[in-house]
């Protein structure tokens, strides 16, 4: 589950991919501008979720900020 703080900024991407939907101009460009814009929007969506998956299987997966996994490739070394 995600917590009050997370839903928040859930909601926050909502807010802003509705604000670039309303900048953005009418031309050929349009959907074309939005689709890029809507993976970065997706991306941090997609970190966000992972916090609630990092909760639920930390053996897995791991917080934002937190320790690295062990044994896992971190700037070119492996974390013992």
């Amino acid at each position: 589950m995600l917590t009050d703080t997370e839903h928040q900024a859930m909601d926050l991407t909502a807010q802003l991919w509705n604000t670039l939907c309303a900048i953005a101009g009418d031309g050929p460009a349009r959907a074309g501008d939005l689709a890029e814009l809507g993976q970065h929007i997706h991306a941090i969506q997609h970190a966000i979720m992972a916090q609630a998956a990092a909760r639920a299987h930390p053996d897995r997966y791991r917080l934002m900020g937190g320790q690295p996994m062990l044994g896992v490739r971190v700037s070119g070394r492996t974390v013992p």
